[in-house]
């Protein structure tokens, strides 16, 4: 698709729904603009996050149109030694997401909706930068829904490989400022694919097809001379305050000697791994709650080597583990702490970008033996809507394929807002 058809068409079905809140808006009783004004002991400035409903209606083929967005911005203070010598040191500030969703509500069970990109920090900047001549740089999320039943569900489109309980939450309601390394390591995938899911006495199961690449040109459509792949996910419930959980994730990767992208231009939407498993607990009573996952990746694609850091053959294998309790103190303040380990990968994401001083970009090193600990709080303004979050992440362990320590403290501070 040409890039001026791509902008058209989505420029046709923003304004769409632009035009339908007009239209009801005029004199449908269904509008979420008809409230009574309320008295001024009655505003709450919260309340602007959630009067994102453009059309609403009872009858009709279009039941329900909504405007979401987010944006997410962090501070990050870095002090970083190799063998004892400092290095990849920084502070700065990375305006880490950007984007606008929509989602269409149908008459028979239907739904459509999409997440996308409009700014977003490339592999090197900070900056929320354009990388696509159309409004849209490219899709988190874009699919298609259909669910007769409480029990059963057919997905349709681009959406997010699921895959341990910290990469499954979204990044509205993530507890820590970036998830664990090992987490980041085999998951954060979001391919093309098609899912059907379904509940038999409580257990849900989902069974997944993928592609793995996309066209460059924005907003990346599916390009299917990717490679392809499958995935499948467990939820058992034990009772009311626990859940058991397993995930597969599978790439055609030829036993890590291709990259999931095959021959498509842009493929970051699979794993590294030929095989991704995880088998994690969920558990949540009163104020406390207490997410966990074991993780094991087999025949990685080969990962480049970064200065002291010797490369990741392709075909090597990690596994790792972390444990994330969370604690509500009061109804405005959590606490949270976690602990993470991974034999082996690249090491924590707020290193990415390195030190501006030395040029230093994407200076994520190749690791084993890799250990860290991050406690933190979230301080709830408006809720998921608006909160601040902040907290120190100790990592250690060694470069891969050496016996050369690597030691990182950061101090992590975000600001989290959606609407």
């Amino acid at each position: 698709m040409k890039k001026q058809n791509c902008l058209k068409s989505h420029a046709t079905l923003v304004g769409a729904g632009l035009l339908s809140a007009q239209l009801v808006t005029a004199g449908n009783a269904g509008s979420v603009f008809d409230d009574v004004n309320p008295t001024a002991s009655e505003v709450n400035p919260c309340d602007i996050f959630t009067k994102n409903t453009l059309y609403e209606s009872d009858s009709g083929f279009v039941r329900k149109i909504k405007l979401q967005g987010r944006y997410h911005f962090q501070y990050i203070i870095q002090d970083e030694d190799i063998d004892g010598a400092g290095s990849n040191s920084f502070d700065q500030v990375q305006h880490r997401r950007a984007r606008i969703q929509m989602s269409f509500d149908f008459a028979n069970n239907l739904s459509f909706g999409f997440d996308a990109n409009f700014s977003d920090a490339d592999s090197t900047s900070t900056e929320l930068v354009k990388t696509s001549d159309t409004f849209i740089n490219n899709f988190q999320t874009i699919n298609l829904q259909w669910k007769p039943s409480d029990d059963f569900y057919v997905i349709v489109g681009k959406d997010k490989q699921d895959i341990t309980r910290e990469d499954i939450q979204s990044s509205r309601f993530i507890k820590t400022v970036e998830r664990s390394a090992i987490v980041n390591e085999i998951g954060q995938q979001r391919p093309w694919g098609a899912q059907v899911g379904w509940v038999t006495n409580g257990i849900e199961q989902r069974l997944g097809a993928w592609v793995y690449g996309a066209h460059a040109q924005g907003p990346q459509w599916v390009d299917f001379s990717a490679n392809k792949g499958l995935s499948y996910n467990l939820t058992i419930p034990v009772d009311d305050n626990l859940d058991f959980h397993f995930d597969w994730n599978y790439v055609d990767n030829d036993g890590g000697r291709e990259r999931a992208r095959g021959d498509a231009e842009v493929g970051t939407f699979g794993s590294a791994y030929e095989h991704a498993l995880a088998l994690g607990i969920d558990y949540e009573k009163d104020r406390l709650k207490i997410i966990s996952d074991f993780i094991y990746g087999a025949n990685r694609e080969r990962s480049g080597a970064y200065r002291g850091s010797e490369e990741i053959p392709a075909g090597n294998d990690t596994w790792g583990f972390y444990v994330m309790p969370s604690y509500k103190i009061t109804d405005k303040l959590e606490g949270v702490f976690r602990y993470q380990y991974m034999d082996s990968g690249r090491e924590q994401r707020t290193q990415r970008f390195g030190n501006d001083n030395d040029g230093d970009r994407n200076a994520r090193f190749n690791v084993e033996n890799y250990h860290s600990v991050y406690a933190g709080f979230q301080y709830f303004i408006c809720g998921e809507n608006l909160k601040l979050m902040g907290g120190y992440e100790h990592a250690w362990g060694d470069l891969f394929g050496t016996n050369t320590k690597i030691e990182t403290g950061s101090w992590q501070f975000a600001m989290r807002t959606y609407f």
